[in-house]
């Protein structure tokens, strides 16, 4: 299986857990690339919450994202302001070639994990429209200073549905 992880990460937490994955599907034989999206400026905490909150995206500085190659899409995201990272938005504006292949969300921040629940649904249903389809796997981890405080006995859990789709 080919997999394509595609993450943004403004604090190093949704990348970390980026490369947790790709090391687990890695010795699970999988061929796995890791696709970072960059941001054009790095934003400030509350303009980067404002542009979440009101649903904008944010200017990216890579825009190649064609994911043929790949057979299952993963896709990273912190939330802010109760959503997901405006660079995820501009991220799927750009993707290519997404069409009928299967895919899984993870998501990183400071909130519950019940309340960014709707953070997956959000992306879920971007991706849907995308037509990928995601089911229902995802993978919820609450951080707290760089460290996972609830979620982290989920990822097993998470590669599994990632393999077995």
């Amino acid at each position: 299986m080919k997999v394509g992880i595609v993450y943004y990460s403004r604090t190093g937490n949704t990348k970390k857990i980026a490369k947790t994955i790709e090391e687990k599907l890695k010795n699970e034989n999988a061929e796995v690339d890791l696709i970072e999206i960059k941001h054009e400026k790095r934003p400030g905490f509350f303009k980067a919450g404002s542009a979440a909150i009101r649903d904008k995206d944010m200017s990216i500085r890579n825009t190649d994202f064609n994911l043929e190659k790949y057979d299952f899409i993963i896709t990273g995201t912190p939330t802010w302001g109760g959503r997901p990272s405006p660079y995820i938005k501009s991220y799927l504006k750009k993707a290519e070639n997404i069409k009928g292949k299967k895919g899984a969300v993870f998501i990183t921040g400071a909130g519950k994990i019940d309340s960014n629940k709707k953070v997956f649904s959000y992306i879920k249903k971007e991706l849907d429209e995308l037509g990928i389809k995601t089911y229902e796997n995802h993978l919820i981890l609450q951080f707290k200073k760089d460290k996972i405080i609830h979620g982290e006995e989920n990822i097993e859990k998470f590669l599994k549905n990632v393999m077995k789709n």
